[in-house]
């Protein structure tokens, strides 16, 4: 009987062992479908709360740019003898209203809102070349400003030249819309001014290094320091010593003596930044030797850059937008831009 029954009891430990196994996959299966459950619901919760904050973020920048509208208006109707009011958010505005009507930038205005805050610099336009108003000799003082060697200077002016001309007849060093150069692109030159600072990228030999820096032609080039970050579209084309660069002031011709001279004084007699007594008067400008000097503005000015970062929670959001403000105190946006931020 014993033999007769061993074969059974093989079959019965096999049918065991092969259920046990068939349950251990199982058990496996479930938990690689739990493991990726859990998995997704973690990535899709990162996700859900990184879009919030992005979000809130977004929202704050837009809120900074809000904030400038109102300064700016304030900015129109505030006199250098109003006193203080009492109301703490109105004092709080004095100052950097002053600043924008004597035509000094306002940087690093801070405001915290809620558990979010927003930082926001406001800088007159006019603190920059209007690319579309420089001479020859202009270009030639900011290519040098930037690094870019005088062996290019002239392909780079007629070249843009030829970009904005109202005419074909190319110049002896510039290009039409008939250079190759163009017809590989498949695009012709605008022969109109420039609506924006990014389009040079179109324009023969601006490249990006020339434009926003980078290494030079050559091995042993020093770096370029790229122009666009001087240049403007908007405005009149004069330069407001208030607010200009260091960079600006030297494409005006200006020696470095006489630059350093305008950068101290225009911080008033605080030597400090964002005070009451910033900027330079029109009394300074004979006093500097700079009474003579053409294309140069102090005071309020119709176009304004607003760069806003709002922050929520580590996510930061950015806006970066032109504005201008009409003789009513209007102040609306000529130009937008959103732009993630790392």
């Amino acid at each position: 009987m014993k033999c007769l029954n061993a074969p059974r009891a093989a079959a019965a430990d096999s049918a065991r062992g092969s259920a046990l196994i068939l349950a251990l996959w199982i058990l496996l299966t479930l938990a690689l479908l739990i493991g990726g459950f859990a998995f997704e619901m973690h990535v899709e919760a990162g996700l859900t709360s990184y879009a919030r904050k992005r979000f809130r973020a977004d929202y704050l920048a837009q809120s900074g740019v809000e904030w400038a509208q109102a300064l700016l208006a304030r900015s129109r109707e505030i006199k250098e003898d109003d006193e203080l009011t009492g109301n703490e958010t109105t004092d709080a505005l004095r100052v950097p209203a002053l600043n924008l009507k004597n035509g000094n930038a306002v940087t690093g205005f801070r405001l915290e809102l809620g558990d979010g805050a927003v930082t926001v610099d406001i800088q007159p336009e006019t603190g920059r070349r209007n690319v579309n108003t420089l001479s020859d000799e202009d270009w030639e003082e900011l290519l040098d400003q930037a690094g870019v060697p005088q062996e290019q200077w002239s392909e780079l002016i007629d070249c843009f030249g030829d970009w904005t001309d109202d005419n074909d007849f190319s110049r002896l060093n510039g290009a039409e819309s008939d250079d190759p150069f163009y017809r590989e692109r498949g695009y012709e030159v605008k022969n109109a001014p420039l609506d924006t600072v990014d389009e040079l990228r179109l324009i023969k030999g601006f490249s990006e290094a020339v434009l926003f820096g980078g290494p030079g032609a050559r091995e042993n080039d020093p770096p370029l320091r790229g122009i666009a970050q001087w240049l403007t579209t908007w405005d009149d084309g004069k330069v407001n010593l208030n607010t200009a660069s260091r960079e600006v002031l030297f494409t005006l011709g200006l020696d470095e003596m006489t630059v350093d001279r305008v950068l101290e004084k225009r911080l008033g007699e605080d030597g400090e930044a964002g005070t009451e007594d910033d900027g330079l008067k029109e009394g300074d400008l004979a006093a500097l030797g700079l009474d003579g000097l053409k294309n140069v503005t102090l005071g309020e000015t119709r176009f304004v850059r607003v760069v806003s970062v709002g922050e929520s929670a580590g996510v930061r959001g950015g806006i970066w937008a032109v504005l201008y403000v009409g003789d009513a105190d209007a102040v609306r946006a000529v130009y937008w831009r959103e732009e993630p931020l790392p």
